[in-house]
């Protein structure tokens, strides 16, 4: 009994050292993959020596030469030349699906080849393998310009549409030609010729130099049948919007008035304030003021 005992011991330990048999690797599911199997699978390492410039060049070749080699034989296919125009390529389209007749197939084909043309042509536009024909060169620098002018437009019409100065000031400043600064400068020379001849004079024409003004402004740039009053305001016209511009050079004739007092006694220096002659220098200023605004103010507008 106990020499039983030993011997199934023995065995025993004996089986637990013994590999395990092909039959029992293959009931195994086939589903089941070592861990260290999937792990190299799903990193792949990418091969550095794909991105090196000489290699990058090879397989640039390597695919226009596919790309020309298929699409040669699509055009033989379609009994047309290589350098066909989409035109061509439609009608050699049109002409063997007519041929095919009610082969569903072959018409299928066809358009299958016209398709793969097209888009080979496309794929070799974009990669820069051929050529764009003059007439698509022309219309695409043409549309580039009109972009290009339009996108200058665009601001400006931005910066114009800010802000729009009044309608009656437009046109309301114009360059005086010598005749008009002469006779400016005569007018308002005699008036402080005066003056300084007759000192207590100039507080009595301090009363009326700011229509003389306001006259003068008035009258500039109007045909001569048309003024009345000798310059001196009395008449000033009925044409066709005669007080439009009448009320423009009021305006006008009582700002330059209010601001040349302003600037005037504003500006003038200390030692010549309080002084006998200080109405004089006021009055020869303020009718400097005046000539200047009569000579490049014109309400009137014709």
């Amino acid at each position: 009994m106990a020499a039983l005992l030993l011997l199934l011991v023995t065995s025993t330990s004996v089986l637990g050292f013994v590999p395990t048999s092909p039959l029992t690797s293959r009931g195994r599911s086939a589903h089941s993959t070592p861990l260290y199997t999937t792990s190299l699978q799903a990193a792949p390492i990418p091969n550095p020596f794909q991105k090196l410039p000489w290699n990058v060049e090879r397989e640039e070749r390597r695919k226009a030469r596919k790309l020309r080699l298929e699409r040669s034989s699509l055009h033989r296919e379609l009994g047309i030349a290589e350098d066909a125009t989409y035109e061509e390529i439609v009608a050699a389209t049109d002409a063997l699906i007519a041929r095919a007749g009610g082969d569903l197939k072959r018409k299928i084909q066809i358009e299958v080849a016209k398709d793969k043309i097209l888009q080979i042509r496309l794929n070799e536009r974009l990669a820069g393998l051929t050529a764009i024909t003059t007439e698509a060169k022309a219309q695409s620098s043409f549309e580039t310009q009109g972009n290009e002018l339009e996108d200058e437009m665009i601001p400006k019409k931005k910066e114009a549409a800010e802000w729009n100065a009044p309608a009656w000031t437009q046109g309301l400043i114009v360059k005086p030609d010598e005749k008009q600064i002469k006779g400016q400068v005569r007018l308002w020379g005699i008036l402080t010729l005066i003056g300084v001849a007759l000192p207590p004079a100039i507080n009595y024409l301090n009363r009326f130099t700011w229509l003389v003004c306001i006259a003068q402004l008035s009258f500039r740039g109007m045909p001569r049948e048309s003024q009345e009053g000798g310059g001196l305001g009395i008449s000033f016209g009925g044409g066709p919007g005669a007080k439009k511009h009448l009320k423009v050079a009021w305006l006008l004739g009582l700002a330059v008035s209010f601001v040349g007092a302003v600037l005037v006694y504003g500006l003038m220096p200390t030692w010549a304030k309080g002084q006998r002659y200080t109405p004089l220098i006021a009055f020869t200023l303020r009718n400097a003021i005046y000539g200047v605004a009569c000579s490049y103010f014109q309400p009137y507008k014709g």
